[in-house]
């Protein structure tokens, strides 16, 4: 027959160290009783005395408003040091209104007729002038502006690039139409070139050449007219600068707008100084 042995527990802390914790917790507690004793928190603070100075005493006098609520029997005398035996109501104020009715004792005596509160002019008074500012506004008429129609022989004002009885409207189509001559006009600004004028800088931006240039079917040149600048150098440049444009396409329009190319282009050919001599 055989017996299990009981396991045996075994601590974590030895004797002596368990013994040296509880001797440490009991002289913490007895060094904060010694800190307390030693602080005699029975003596008074060391706090400066404030002087109230000489007491006066005071005496509480109960003040009524008489005139406000005659609390007073019938013969007695005010006396404020005392309080009144019972309360007296007010008597109610009677108010003056005014009555908006017909009274039924009406008399037809003149003394009957109550006075008048509203003086009514008579009719020999003078009516009094109206303010100057409010008569004039009021007396003088308004005309309104007539509409001013052109005359049937004048066209109305639309795109420079518009046709007569035209009604289109589209902004962005104008616009692409103005995109595309200035696209133009490089195109042909960069054939022009004066050399051998003799003009000074400040005289050779005065000049200008204008010129038509017709375009046959689809974007080529066909033909070309220029106005005389009063300059031979500048007007031999516009006519080469246009010879070497005969024949040749022009850059092309929008996809979106391709109707904006037209028959006829009118051009002006200027210089700068960087450009020209």
């Amino acid at each position: 027959m055989s017996t299990d042995a009981a396991p045996s527990t075994k601590s974590d802390f030895r004797v002596h160290e368990i013994a040296l914790a509880v001797i440490c917790a009991v002289g913490l507690q007895g060094g904060a009783l010694l800190l307390l004793r030693a602080a005699n928190l029975d003596r008074p603070a060391m706090a400066p005395e404030i002087d109230k100075g000489p007491s006066v005493p005071v005496k509480v006098v109960p003040v009524l408003d008489l005139d406000a609520a005659p609390a007073l029997k019938l013969g007695g005398k005010r006396d404020p040091a005392k309080l009144p035996d019972r309360w007296l109501k007010p008597r109610a104020k009677r108010r003056v209104e005014e009555k908006a009715f017909v009274s039924t004792k009406a008399e037809k005596t003149e003394e009957a007729i109550p006075p008048k509160e509203i003086e009514v002019a008579e009719a020999k008074t003078p009516v009094p002038p109206p303010e100057a500012e409010v008569a004039k506004v009021v007396e003088t008429p308004i005309e309104e502006p007539a509409k001013v129609e052109p005359p049937p022989n004048v066209d109305e004002k639309g795109h420079e690039d518009g046709v007569k009885g035209g009604t289109e409207m589209d902004p962005l189509k104008a616009r692409a139409v103005d995109i595309y001559r200035e696209k133009v006009r490089s195109w042909f600004s960069r054939r022009f070139r004066v050399s051998g004028s003799g003009l000074s800088p400040e005289e050779i931006t005065k000049f200008r050449v204008a010129a038509t240039v017709t375009l046959s079917g689809g974007r080529s040149v066909a033909s070309f007219a220029i106005v005389s600048s009063g300059q031979a150098a500048f007007d031999a440049a516009a006519r080469a600068a246009l010879e070497s444009a005969k024949g040749e396409e022009l850059p092309p329009p929008p996809e979106n707008y391709p109707d904006i190319v037209q028959s006829q282009i009118s051009l002006t050919f200027t210089c700068t100084p960087e450009r020209c001599d």
